[in-house]
């Protein structure tokens, strides 16, 4: 179903992760400290640890050569010296065993350019350039936010690779993905355009493969006017000029505590009509996805775009289905419309599911799935960075929400962020129930997105930055 599995991820997390931390330390301390090394040195480092965590590196026939053997002493030996050199005396400390560090690499290189069917240009291309995957999480309105960052990295020339999303960062993550350059103008005009009764309707038609909920989603109705295809078809992930992982909740027969008609009236009464959601019923969404949480096992992550079979989904359907809080807000797919059904059904035969639902439930900040996608070959080249946004990170300013940030970052969150390079938090979001915020609150959240990304960009910058490559040995005659 999935092109990696768990025990693939663990495995070369464990074998390529203690180089990307220890590059990402290194770096974060030189930009502080400058003068403790020159950027030649820092390059040549970052050349040494970059190589050392290298596994499968593709060619210019387009074959991904395996590496991870031929260079596993090697890189054993960097770790082992480089970990004991931090902690001995930090970076001053490993720039003493530098000329060392680089000579043992290039015999390394050396090594593999000559046992391996690998051309010099796709090794270095591997080696000295990253790629970015920006994971989007989710938090409900809370997530206006990430248009702001996503404009800041437009501006400093970081263009992603690859995006994930998870529910409110799906919704952000799709105006993002709609072209390689970034172009806010569409999502400003559909804030501009909606409002929450072209959005939401209490729940009017039947289920098919969501889960019953007293609100249903109208993405279709509300966006399909800006996500065609020139064909004039709805726009698919497969279409998308960014390529991009939607993280949906596969919901097993042994999850679900309650009937169908529980679900569909859970907030019945508690919903304000003319302005949305009400403290009561904020209350009692914290308790239905407290009980979700609880059955961790009969939950089911779906990537949709990766997961096999979905590379076409429909690009509003992928970010309905991972929006859809279970007794709130219903996705469904009830048009007709043979060819999704077909995708759809084959899913839940493949993930032996029932429905399909909010991607929080499983992954909040999806950045491994960012992290293992990038890495596995989706997008080319390995060497990644993994940007992971959280609008939803536990916030004591809002202490209404306080126990579901909490309840979030342990069930899932904190073992996300072992995959980001960059974790970033926000100081000030838009309250998570403001769903369709007006147009100047729109603009206010932005600006916040860029405000708290604004600290980062140094690092980002220089992480992004090509590195030079290390000379050449001399070749004993």
């Amino acid at each position: 179903m999935n092109r990696f599995s768990i025990a693939d991820t663990d495995r070369l997390a464990e074998r390529r992760r203690p180089f990307d931390r220890l590059e990402s330390r290194i770096v974060r301390k030189w930009l502080a400290k400058p003068e403790m090394a020159t950027r030649e040195q820092v390059e040549q480092l970052r050349y040494v640890l970059s190589f050392a965590k290298l596994t499968q590196v593709r060619n210019r026939d387009g074959v991904d050569v395996y590496v991870g053997g031929i260079n596993a002493l090697h890189a054993l030996h960097m770790q082992e010296v480089i970990e004991q050199r931090m902690a001995d005396g930090g970076v001053k400390s490993v720039l003493k065993s530098l000329d060392e560090l680089v000579i043992r690499t290039a015999r390394a290189r050396r090594a593999a350019l000559d046992h391996l069917p690998l051309d010099r240009d796709s090794l270095e291309e591997e080696v000295t350039t990253r790629v970015l995957a920006v994971a989007s999480g989710g938090g409900g309105g809370s997530g206006y936010v990430y248009p702001g960052v996503y404009e800041s990295l437009e501006r400093n020339g970081m263009q992603p690779s690859l995006m994930t999303g998870t529910s409110i960062g799906s919704l952000m993550a799709m105006f993002r993905c709609r072209f390689a350059r970034y172009d806010p103008a569409p999502m400003i005009a559909a804030a501009r355009s909606l409002a929450w009764t072209k959005v939401f309707r209490v729940m009017e038609a039947n289920s098919r493969y969501g889960l019953p909920a007293t609100l249903r989603l109208y993405l279709q109705h509300a966006l399909g006017h800006l996500f065609r295809h020139p064909e004039g078809r709805a726009l698919r992930l497969s279409d998308l000029g960014i390529p991009l992982y939607v993280v949906a909740t596969g919901i097993t027969v042994d999850a679900l505590k309650h009937d169908v008609d529980y679900y569909e009236n859970f907030i019945n009464r508690d919903l304000k009509r003319s302005s949305g959601f009400s403290v009561r019923s904020i209350v009692k969404t914290v308790g239905i996805l407290r009980e979700f949480l609880s059955q961790r096992d009969a939950l089911r992550t779906v990537a949709l775009g990766r997961a096999e079979g979905t590379e076409d989904f429909d690009v509003l359907d992928a970010a309905g289905f991972s929006a859809a809080i279970p007794g709130v807000i219903h996705y469904d797919v009830v048009r007709d419309d043979p060819r999704m059904h077909r995708i759809l059904d084959n899913l839940y035969a493949d993930f032996g599911i029932s429905r399909l639902g909010e991607g929080g439930m499983v992954s909040n900040v999806p950045s491994r799935i960012a992290w293992e996608s990038v890495v596995s070959g989706d997008v080319g080249r390995r060497n990644v960075l993994v940007l992971a946004l959280d609008c939803f990170a536990p916030n004591r300013r809002s202490l209404a929400w306080l126990p579901l940030q909490q309840l979030v970052r342990s069930a899932n969150v904190d073992k996300e962020r072992a995959f980001a390079d960059c974790y970033l938090t926000f100081k000030r979001v838009p309250s998570p129930v403001n769903l369709v915020p007006t147009l100047k609150g729109v603009f206010q959240a932005m600006r916040w997105g860029r405000e708290s990304v604004a600290p980062e960009l140094p690092y980002l910058k220089e992480m992004m930055r090509p590195i030079a490559v290390i000379p050449e040995l001399a070749r004993q005659k």
